[in-house]
């Protein structure tokens, strides 16, 4: 295993590398799904055919719909959860590209994107008797020495503002504090990405701002979904592009004032429909 330690911004992170897992690391990906379909077992579609590139030139890309559009869906296949079924989806990364339908290639997806399901966090972090603790034990079953596993685990306590329940078990967590860990949990192995679904969901504008700004400030590549349109554009948190998925389709691409904007109209053209099929 080889350590290198990265800062930028002024805040330090490990880049881990595994022996066998990546030959370099990573510092970003490409995800490109050309017509990725996914129907689910039920008959009931989750993605119509959709073509779509995320480059890290969009360093932050939101997802924004209603409910059942589709976000999750486009989520998990871009972060090799569900695999398309029909079309292709790859993730790139220095060159090579991986295909999560693949056994093989989806462990080196699962290494270069990190997963995260709103404030939802491994069901083994509640057996731990800490958060600490559990971090701590798979980076041990990695066999990450003692002195690096303690670093890395100090420094996302440190920025994820963890560090005052380190001792804490899961369970003794509030809302705020589950969707930070569950955004450090992760982060733990350094992959190159993170998608996220509704970060921030169900918390209050304090909170919400608090854990999109630790998200945020972090410096890595985040897909996200959200249904808070306010936060995707305010500036400090720089978010590039906005996909609008309506009718398990993506049906606008574009900069967030104009996404929002869109999606805006959208909501009030279905609102509006509905009113006349009751009338």
């Amino acid at each position: 295993m080889r350590l290198r330690f990265v800062t930028i911004d002024g805040m330090g992170f490990f880049d881990l590398l595994f022996a066998g897992k990546r030959s370099t690391p990573a510092s970003s990906v490409t995800f490109h799904l050309d017509q990725a379909a996914h129907m689910y077992e039920d008959g009931n579609i989750g993605l119509e055919a959709t073509t779509l590139d995320i480059t890290p030139d969009s360093k932050r890309v939101a997802v924004i719909g209603l409910n059942g559009a589709g976000k999750t869906t486009l989520l998990k296949l871009l972060d090799g959860a569900l695999a398309a079924t029909s079309g292709t989806v790859r993730i790139e990364a220095d060159g090579t590209a991986y295909d999560p339908a693949v056994k093989r290639d989806l462990k080196h997806v699962e290494d270069l994107v990190g997963r995260v399901r709103r404030e939802e966090i491994p069901n083994a972090y509640y057996k731990a008797a800490s958060i600490r603790e559990a971090i701590d034990l798979p980076l041990k079953k990695h066999k990450v020495p003692e002195s690096e596993r303690q670093a890395i685990i100090g420094n996302l306590f440190a920025h994820f503002d963890l560090a005052s329940v380190a001792r804490e078990p899961a369970s003794a967590l509030d809302s705020e504090k589950r969707h930070l860990l569950a955004i450090a949990a992760a982060l733990s192995f350094s992959p190159a990405a993170i998608v996220a679904d509704e970060p921030t969901k169900g918390l209050d504008e304090v909170a919400s701002a608090r854990v999109a700004k630790a998200l945020f400030s972090y410096d890595k590549q985040v897909v996200f979904a959200t249904h808070d349109t306010d936060l995707i554009v305010r500036p400090e948190y720089a978010i590039d592009r906005v996909l609008v998925v309506d009718d398990h389709r993506v049906v606008f691409d574009g900069v967030p004032r104009e996404a929002v904007d869109f999606y805006t109209d959208l909501v009030r053209s279905k609102y509006e429909a509905a009113k006349g099929d009751r009338a």
